[in-house]
């Protein structure tokens, strides 16, 4: 017989495989994250929230007018495409970027963005977060995190981004959601980080993918000049973690990078200033709900 390993977690008991490093809150359990025995870091897995009452998603013109050629090459080949909003003829109208980040600034002032919102320890990430509900329905709690809703302008940036992702989908067949919510997140400076992840990855018992993320999008609604010396940087592998080919993406206000879930492996470099930014992760549809989709596009 198998004699698993046990360890204690916020006041629960866990239990370890000692050669797959699952965790599971019984023996033999569905698996709710893993441990890496060299540093004893914990990984809880995410609930797949995204996922749950995903939507089709809806063209915009705008969004969809400065995704050239050349940017849907760069993905082809990358999985990774940087766009500016705020250069002459961007994709922002004047005063979003501003309006977007009174916004995220109100609800920080307000106590919504906290760390035990992510639950993970803080030696992965030093980041504050809320989840915002991207549905007309009033705000609520889901699996145990709370929800408020997106106010306007957020909506109205990320209406533009999911135009992005609907051109994206429709150049590479990704059978691409729009999620039921998004994510605001704060690095308070001081060193603030996240260590270098995926954001789906597959799980090592099982091979199976954790969540339903596909396409991670991430919008800096910071000041759009910002210094390389305040650190900040995502850092995008793009070779992987044994590469040294890397691109350092400044969250500059009005940047906007959009890159595969489950193929690039980043992390956010420590930052010594405050650090804003919104993440919406596309879903993949499941094949019955593709098929829906398809059918329903074609009507």
């Amino acid at each position: 017989p198998i004699s698993w390993l046990t360890m204690d977690y916020d006041g629960h008991q866990l239990f370890v495989h000692p050669e797959t490093k699952r965790v599971c809150m019984e023996i033999d359990g569905d698996p709710i994250g893993e441990l890496d025995l060299e540093d004893g870091q914990l990984v809880l897995y995410g609930e797949d929230n995204e996922a749950n009452g995903a939507t089709a998603l809806t063209p915009n013109p705008t969004a969809e007018a400065h995704l050239t050629p050349s940017l849907l090459a760069d993905y082809g080949k990358t999985g990774l495409v940087c766009l500016k909003g705020t250069a002459a003829g961007g994709w922002l109208r004047d005063g979003l970027l501003e309006e977007a980040r009174r916004e995220v600034e109100v609800l920080l002032a307000a106590g919504f963005l906290t760390s035990e919102r992510h639950q993970q320890p803080t030696n992965v990430r030093t980041d504050k977060v809320v989840y915002l509900q991207l549905s007309s329905d009033d705000s609520q709690t889901q699996n145990g995190m709370s929800s408020v809703s997106c106010p306007p302008a957020c909506q109205e940036v990320l209406g533009l981004i999911e135009g992005f992702a609907s051109a994206l989908d429709r150049q590479f067949s990704m059978r691409l959601r729009r999620p039921q919510r998004c994510m605001a997140a704060c690095y308070d400076g001081g060193g603030a980080f996240y260590k270098a992840h995926r954001d789906n990855d597959r799980d090592s018992s099982t091979g199976l993918w954790k969540n339903s993320r596909s396409l991670t999008a991430v919008f800096y609604i910071n000041d759009v000049n910002w210094p390389a010396s305040e650190g900040g940087a995502l850092r995008c592998h793009l070779g992987g973690a044994s590469s040294n080919d890397v691109l350092d993406v400044l969250p500059a206000g009005g940047q906007l990078v959009i890159f595969d879930s489950r193929r690039l492996l980043h992390e956010v470099l420590p930052t010594s200033e405050r650090r804003l930014a919104l993440t919406i992760w596309f879903v993949e549809a499941d094949e019955d709900e593709a098929s829906r989709v398809d059918t329903d596009t074609n009507v």
